[in-house]
């Protein structure tokens, strides 16, 4: 016996009956600001940014002779400064980027084309970093990490903006009193 998947035109697996009512009240379905599709713009780039320090770093492997296992250069190595350079700017990168897509994925849900912006920014941002820390003078960095922080810092702006407005709205205060008298019995 198979269950038949209208949305899909297609014979489903069968499943046990205890698990059509489960499956039958698991529907969902989600709407999107309009324009949140822009936020895939910045996220779809960040991967090409990423693939790019990557290539740097390997690039720079080879130039300067800096094997694996090693993350940086080991001490003493003649080319360590050089080296070094172009793998902390793929790192730093790495070190904040999870961080930078989900809360313009987030934020996106709210200020859609702002986030966008912001995200794009950051990416922008991110390989001119890369590229300047890998002339092989760290203060060459400075430009892309600003650039990077017109994106970031309005991203974690518009962040603490929806939570203000979310721990101020009343309906929200409201429903934390009634969680607390309930789980806690404080009464607030």
């Amino acid at each position: 016996q198979a269950v038949w998947d209208h949305s899909a035109q297609r014979r489903a697996p069968a499943l046990p009956r205890r698990f059509h009512r489960v499956v039958a009240s698991m529907v969902v379905k989600i709407e999107f600001p309009e324009h949140y599709a822009l936020c895939f713009v910045p996220l779809a780039l960040s991967w090409v940014m990423n693939f790019f320090l990557t290539i740097q770093v390997a690039v720079g492997r080879k130039r300067y002779d800096v094997q694996y296992p090693n993350l940086y250069a080991p001490p003493g190595h003649k080319d360590a400064d050089k080296f070094n350079c172009i793998q902390r700017a793929h790192q730093n990168t790495l070190e904040s980027w999870s961080m930078v897509m989900v809360t313009m994925l987030a934020v996106g849900l709210v200020y859609p084309i702002s986030a966008a912006a912001a995200g794009t920014a950051w990416v922008l941002g991110r390989f001119v970093y890369g590229i300047g820390y890998a002339l092989g003078n760290p203060s060459f960095r400075m430009p892309g990490g600003l650039l990077s922080h017109v994106g970031d810092f309005p991203l974690m702006g518009m962040a603490f903006r929806i939570a203000y407005m979310a721990m101020t709205d009343p309906a929200t205060v409201t429903a934390a009193k009634g969680y607390a008298k309930t789980h806690t019995g404080l009464e607030l």
